[in-house]
């Protein structure tokens, strides 16, 4: 019987063709030899009909394509241009297939490669890794025992600032040089895969605790938190990350990794640079974000958001010189939602730029209401870190100003420190753009940021604003948390004063808090203990009586001053009577 020796033959033809095996070590010119003498030595047991059959095989089925509809009719194809060489004794022409085919194997070999790995930093991509945890989640279901193994998703902080400040070339440095970082500093047998962006995910399959998981997320907050050298400019990131425990957190891929997701923005809400386990109270969390996301959607498009406008109180004089104008939302099914809740969500859903251009024009048009029998009530608008710089902002403003033909002095622009610290070029060229509009800006929460007096000196900012949390402080013992708050206060008022900048105070609850601020020389002040945000209409009547009253009171005070005068005068006369 020839079929052992065919047998083998054939198998020594295809490991010569995969080049794996014995056959491994020969150089690559001698592949095509080996096959044609298997064909020869199966053609010399079989006859020539064998020897062709055999030979079509061992060439065609070793090229690697999938099993697919494509990949069954090149495979035909192959075979086809095989036993034709062979069938007319053509050598080169089956040499030349041969090698066709070869290249086709190893082409086929290095897509399925690269399709596995992220192209930047070499890392395992998003499928590959998905294909992996669910080899996991798999191996443990049919093990019957559990099986712990923890996801860690990684977030870079201030990722974006880098990227937009030193270049696109520099941020892939930098994503390449965590990648080194995560893969030096993980257990052996982890996963470490990039999602896109700068989200990685770093898989622990074996634990036996949640400790594990804890100590090398430390130590990975630790890590990245360092310097980073990107040939010659070193800067500085952190990372925010999620955990996730199989199969606590989820028992299929893609639970655990939106637990992980959801775990890692409660780090960011939380200030960054950290670390937290997933927990049902975060995944509850995840599932309210998502319904403010979708609902504040419809809410823009269907226009029902609503501005409230809180009155600003001259201290010195007791008048209403200003309001700020608040964004409030009543939803038909959610109820009233606090700015504090859903303006984070329009943040993260691409939304508060239009959003916030909408509240700018909106205060505009209600401010030139205001001050149309006579100029003196103005507007403060809060801006968002992101639509402060969006490139077109300035001309914003200008537009609003232009279209309810608001006087530029009446508007004010409030933004938070954190403008001055992520782009500082950007925000001196719109702050600067701005003062020369005749536009006013207010700094936001001062105190609580990184105050400094450097740029109080260079930028054209009109007002600070004491943050709440300090003027709350006021109300308590000077044995409690004012001891420590009331030094604050003081400093900021008396910075205020030398550098010529209007101080404002918010949050002002008590009568205690304004006499207070009243002494330290706080030029204005907001609160409940003033007054509540209040709708359009009804802070357009406030003005209005405002301005009766002062009227009223300008009349009087006219006339008083006639009667003087005309007591003055008619002295003389009777005295010359007497």
């Amino acid at each position: 019987m020839h079929w052992p020796t065919t047998l083998l033959l054939t198998l020594l033809a295809v490991t010569a063709q995969l080049h794996v095996g014995v056959v491994a070590v020969l150089p690559e010119r001698l592949v095509p030899l080996l096959v044609i003498l298997c064909a020869c030595g199966i053609g010399w047991l079989w006859g020539a009909g064998g020897g062709l059959v055999a030979g079509a095989a061992a060439a065609a089925l070793v090229s690697g394509v999938p099993a697919t509809r494509e990949g069954f009719e090149l495979l035909l194809a192959d075979t086809t241009a095989t036993v034709t060489a062979l069938g007319s004794f053509a050598l080169p022409a089956f040499v030349g297939t041969v090698a066709t085919m070869r290249g086709q194997v190893r082409f086929h070999r290095d897509a399925a490669g690269r399709a596995q790995y992220d192209a930047l930093t070499g890392l395992l991509n998003r499928v590959a890794l998905e294909a992996r945890l669910t080899g996991w989640i798999t191996r443990a279901r049919d093990d019957r025992r559990t099986a712990m193994f923890a996801v860690l998703f990684v977030d870079l902080d201030r990722f974006k600032v880098i990227n937009d400040t030193y270049g696109h070339d520099a941020g892939d440095r930098l994503l390449c040089a965590i990648a080194r970082l995560l893969r030096e500093h993980v257990r052996q047998g982890d996963l470490v895969a990039r999602l896109g962006g700068d989200e990685f995910v770093v898989a622990m399959p074996g634990l036996r605790d949640r400790q594990t998981a804890a100590a090398v997320a430390a130590k990975l907050v630790g890590l990245l938190a360092a310097p980073i050298d990107l040939g010659g400019k070193v800067v500085s990131v952190s990372a925010s990350i999620g955990i996730a425990v199989y199969p606590t957190d989820g028992e299929d891929v893609a639970t655990l990794l939106t637990s992980a997701d959801t775990a890692m923005y409660a780090v960011k809400s939380r200030g960054k640079n950290s670390f937290v386990f997933s927990d049902l109270r975060l995944r509850d969390w995840q599932s309210r974000r998502l319904e403010l996301e979708r609902r504040l959607r419809v809410a823009v498009t269907e226009q029902r958001l609503d501005v409230a406008y809180q009155p600003q109180i001259d201290l010195a004089s007791g008048r209403v010189v200003a309001f700020e104008a608040l964004m409030r939302w009543d939803d038909p099914e959610l109820g009233k939602v606090s700015p504090a809740e859903f303006v984070p969500v329009a943040e993260e859903a691409g939304l508060i730029v239009p959003i916030g251009l909408w509240l700018l024009r909106e205060a505009c048009f209600q401010a030139r209401g205001w001050n149309v029998e006579g100029p003196g009530v103005g507007v403060a608008v809060n801006v968002s870190t992101l639509q402060f710089q969006q490139a077109d902002f300035v001309d914003q403003v200008e537009a609003a100003l232009v279209d309810s033909r608001l006087d530029p002095s009446l508007l004010e622009i409030e933004v938070t420190e954190s403008v001055l610290i992520d782009q500082f070029d950007v925000a001196v060229q719109a702050l600067r753009r701005l003062h020369r509009r005749g536009v006013g800006t207010a700094l936001d929460d001062f105190g609580t940021g990184y105050s400094s007096l450097a740029y109080l000196q260079r930028l054209p900012i009109r007002a600070l604003k004491i943050d709440r949390t300090f003027v709350s402080c006021l109300q308590q013992s000077s044995h409690g948390p004012a001891a420590d708050a009331t030094p604050i206060v003081d400093a900021i008022a008396a910075m205020g004063r030398t550098l010529g900048k209007s101080v404002v105070a918010e949050g002002v609850e008590t009568s205690a808090q304004a006499r207070y601020l009243r002494h330290l020389g706080v030029d204005r002040a907001q609160g409940f203990h003033f007054g509540h945000p209040l709708p359009a209409a009804t802070a357009a009547r406030l003005v209005a009586r405002q301005r009766h009253a002062e009227q009223v009171a300008a009349l009087a005070a006219q006339r008083e001053a006639e009667m003087l005068g005309a007591d003055a005068h008619q002295a003389p006369i009777e005295l010359l009577l007497d």
